[in-house]
Parts: C-alpha cells; sequence; structure tokens
C-alpha cells in the first residue's frame, strides 16, 4: 500500500542567541533529536515514506528558510518539538506553518505535556493538537486516520479544541512497557554532521538507552514526561545500536544521555562487555553519582568511556537534601575521587539558586567543585522551575516566580527571587563561576591537551588542528559569555 501522507517533523528555528552561543562555542553540546527521530522510525517501520527532519536549530534555519522549505515540500502534517524555552519560536511555527496551507500541525515534547491547555490557547487556532508524553504509537495512530481521512479526535494521549472551542484532554497514552520494540531512531533523517556532545568538537550523537525515574527530585521532568518506572533497553539492542552508529554513519563518538544509566550495575556490566567488542568507539554517560563504584567505573574506561556528566547540583548538603537529590557531598567526593582512579574524565554539572541558596554558598560550591572534585569540565547554570515539575508549583505557589518569558528559561536566566541573593547576583555569580573554573591557566592547558589527545587518538592530525583552533575559539567566546 502507498501512503501519500506528507509529514515533517521540525525543531523550530529560533531567536534566541545566549544558549545558541553556550553550546556551539564553549560546551559544544548541540545533541539530535531523537524523540522525533523514534516517532519518524515508527511511521518508517509501517509504510510511511514521505516523512522528513527539519532541525532548523542545529542548521541555522531562520523562520523565512523554514518558510521557504515548507513551499518546496508542502507537508500534508507538521509535528514540532517543543521545549520551555522555545515555545514562542514552536507557536511562530505553527502560525507558519498554516500560513503556508499545512492542513494539521501539532505539538508534542516536555512543554505541551506540561501545559497542555496553555499551549493550545495560546496559538490562538493555529495548533490542531498536543501530543502528552511519549508520542509515538500515538503519532502513528494519529497518521493513519489522516491517510484515511478517519477522525482522530478519540486517540489517547492527545489534548484538542473540540467543535464548542473548548480544550479536551483524551486519556494519556500507556508507556512503551518494551523499549526494545522500537526501530533506531530515524537518524538517516538528521544532519548527522552537525551535532557535537560533551566538548567533543568531532561529530557525535546521543543515545537513549532507558526511560522513566523512580527518584524524586523536584526540579527535574524527566518523571513527569516519562513516568515513575525506569523501563530499561536490553544492552543487546544499545550494542546493536552503537554497532550501526560506528559501521554505517561512521560516528565514533556517542553519549548515553538517559540520567539513570547507573541504576542497574549487571545491566551495565552486560553493556560494557558488548561495548568492548566494537572498535574504535569512544562515548560518555549521564550518572548519578550515588552508584558507581570503582570497579564499575574502570570497566567503562576499558570499553572506551571517556568522560562521565555528573549531576552534582550543590556543594551543600541542605540544598542537596531540600531538593530531594538522595545523594550526599561524601559520596559526591568519592564518586570524582573513583572517576580519577579509574583514568575517566568527569563534567561536574551544578545548579544555582534552589531554595536556601546565598552568595556565600555558590563561593564555598565553586571552591569545593574547584579543590576537592578537580573535574576536567563544569557546567555552571541556574536552577530553572520548569513547568510539570514540583520545583515550579512550589515557586508559583509562593509567588517567588518573578519571569514568566519562557524564552529566558534556558538555565542562564534566573527565574526566582529568592530571600538570600538577588536574581541579578545569581547571574553575576553564575559568570563568576565561569570566569573562576575554566580562565585558571592549569585548566586550560589541561583541557587544551585533553581535547588534541582524543583528537589525535579518533581522527588523525587534520582533526588535531582543527580541535585545537576550535577550542581556542571556544576559550575566546566563553570569555565574551561571561562578560555579559
Amino acid at each position: 500500500m502507498v501512503f501519500r501522507v506528507k509529514i515533517l517533523f521540525l525543531v523550530p528555528p529560533t531567536k534566541q542567541k545566549e544558549v545558541t552561543k553556550y553550546q556551539l562555542a564553549f560546551l559544544n553540546f548541540t545533541a539530535p533529536p531523537l524523540g522525533l527521530g523514534y516517532i519518524a522510525a515508527v511511521l518508517e517501520e509501517n509504510g510511511f515514506s514521505n516523512v522528513r527532519i527539519l532541525d532548523c536549530s542545529v542548521l541555522g534555519y531562520s523562520p523565512q528558510a523554514y518558510r521557504k522549505y515548507l513551499k518546496q515540500f508542502n507537508p500534508d502534517f507538521v509535528g514540532i518539538q517543543t521545549l520551555t524555552p522555545n515555545f514562542y519560536d514552536t507557536l511562530e511555527s505553527a502560525q507558519i506553518a498554516k500560513e503556508e496551507g499545512v492542513s494539521t500541525v501539532a505539538l508534542g515534547g516536555y512543554h505541551p505535556t506540561a501545559m497542555p491547555m496553555e499551549s493550545l490557547q495560546l496559538s490562538h487556532g493555529k495548533v490542531d493538537a498536543v501530543f502528552r508524553g511519549e508520542a509515538e504509537y500515538s503519532v502513528l495512530e494519529f497518521i493513519q486516520n489522516i491517510e484515511k481521512g478517519l477522525d482522530w479526535t478519540n486517540i489517547k494521549g492527545i489534548s484538542y479544541f473540540n467543535k464548542e472551542n473548548q480544550v479536551i484532554h483524551n486519556d494519556s497514552a500507556p508507556p512503551i512497557k518494551n523499549l526494545d520494540d522500537l526501530p533506531l531512531p530515524a537518524r538517516h533523517l538528521l544532519p548527522m554532521d552537525k551535532y557535537r556532545i560533551f566538548g567533543s568538537s568531532f561529530p557525535a550523537t546521543s543515545v537513549i538507552t532507558s526511560r522513566g525515574c523512580p527518584f524524586s527530585c523536584d526540579f527535574c521532568s524527566v518523571s513527569a514526561f516519562y513516568g515513575a518506572n525506569w523501563r530499561p533497553r536490553s544492552p543487546e539492542k544499545i550494542a546493536e545500536e552503537i554497532q550501526y552508529l560506528r559501521e554505517v554513519l561512521d560516528l565514533k563518538a556517542a553519549a548515553f544521555v538517559d540520567d539513570l544509566f547507573f541504576i542497574s550495575r549487571k545491566r551495565v556490566k552486560r553493556l560494557v562487555r558488548a561495548l568492548s567488542q566494537i572498535k574504535d568507539i569512544y562515548w560518555g554517560a549521564t550518572t548519578r553519582a550515588d552508584a558507581g563504584n570503582l570497579e564499575l567505573l574502570t570497566l567503562m574506561r576499558k570499553a572506551g568511556c571517556r568522560l562521565v556528566f555528573v549531576g552534582v547540583e550543590s556543594g551543600n548538603q541542605v540544598i542537596l537534601d531540600q531538593i530531594r537529590k538522595q545523594t550526599s557531598i561524601n559520596q559526591v567526593e568519592r564518586y570524582f575521587d573513583n572517576a580519577k582512579k579509574a583514568h575517566m574524565d568527569t563534567l561536574a554539572s551544578l545548579s544555582f539558586g534552589f531554595p536556601g541558596e546565598t552568595k556565600q554558598t555558590i563561593i564555598n560550591t565553586v571552591n569545593w567543585v574547584i579543590n576537592r572534585l578537580d573535574p576536567e569540565l563544569a557546567l555552571f547554570t541556574l536552577a530553572t522551575p520548569y513547568p510539570g515539575t514540583e520545583f515550579y508549583q512550589d515557586m508559583l505557589n509562593s509567588g517567588k516566580i518573578k519571569e514568566h518569558d519562557y524564552s529566558k528559561y534556558n538555565l542562564f536566566h534566573p527565574i526566582t527571587e529568592l530571600t538570600g541573593i538577588s536574581r541579578e547576583e545569581m547571574k553575576t555569580m553564575t559568570k563568576w563561576a565561569y570566569k573562576r573554573f575554566y580562565l585558571r591557566p592549569k585548566k586550560i592547558m589541561q583541557n587544551t591537551l585533553r581535547e588534541l589527545r582524543y583528537s589525535m587518538e579518533s581522527y588523525g592530525f587534520r582533526q588535531f588542528l582543527y580541535n585545537g583552533s576550535v577550542f581556542a575559539k571556544g576559550i575566546i567566546n566563553m570569555k565574551i559569555l561571561t562578560s555579559m
């Protein structure tokens, strides 16, 4: 059977500059939209061949370039990936799609999942449906109904306006029980040469090994989107994906970006054994600090793991307890000690601005990171209350949210007003933290040598020269960022 419907999945063009500069110029993190990749793969697996993904963000497309693309492709359906910081960009993209005659426009992602009614109302009729939570099979059913000219309003997991202009929220779609049933994400529809991860300047990709989170950190939206039930992919299926990345796409670097990589040591050991059989693959993982012992980190390093991204959040135990991080300062310190013993590079992720934060707690945290943890890389952000999280609801109820412009919810703009530190002071202290950490001669030399060593190991002398110039440019642009 030949399906005629033309489908476009979109990462919308953005007018924001701060995050783009930060991501591309310094820590160099631009990950492919795997959520769209999975949805597209499910559609292709079920016979839909006229499917495209347009990542305007990484391609640098303007709204005008996106409009031109719509004119050329003329899709019947546009599904837009919507996060909180790009919400207004999404609404503009939906309007452009309608202006260009697209019959059905839908939103999906973290923000419309948390705020479906607001997302529909603020679209002023330009959005036909919102997909909440995991959407692979609800989108498939939706598109199948469009193809057959059938009604789609009874599909689970969607919200929409009915004929009386009321917002209807259908029952949630059930989460996918066995993630191994999903096809690999459709990376062939993406500009894979454009993506970078974990500070590397050579092409790479992110990989998801599980969904859901049983922990209850009040600032995290993962469990709100995927649910509290942890659902892992099998090590064998993950290794199959890595083999595909290496042999078909010729990628040598990957990052496992789900937060619970370490939740099962047995599973990690099985995965490490499988990855050890794949040559010339280098990878990193996002981890908690309360599970990775020296044995596990050593096995990972031998299997090609170069860096672990660790959600530290704060060097203050009172703050950690208040946000229900369920880690201790001692656990964090032991983790970083073990990582050094395993010759593993580390990226410490910190957030300033949780309740109880003061100028002094930030100073103490930064000094602790530098003098005690001593990671290769550090990410300093501002605690952002994203809709759908308990942190957002608490801050909203207490009147502490002072910024309601979603485009500012980018981790680098102060959203809340705390009693211990002003919004302007939080911004100033974040800039100070970057300067304090990265502009030390020792750190500049360390990271330059690290980047060049990885380049030589992975890609040879030509990439060695290229990475040297990219890293130097990153230092310069980081100075610009921290002086803003």
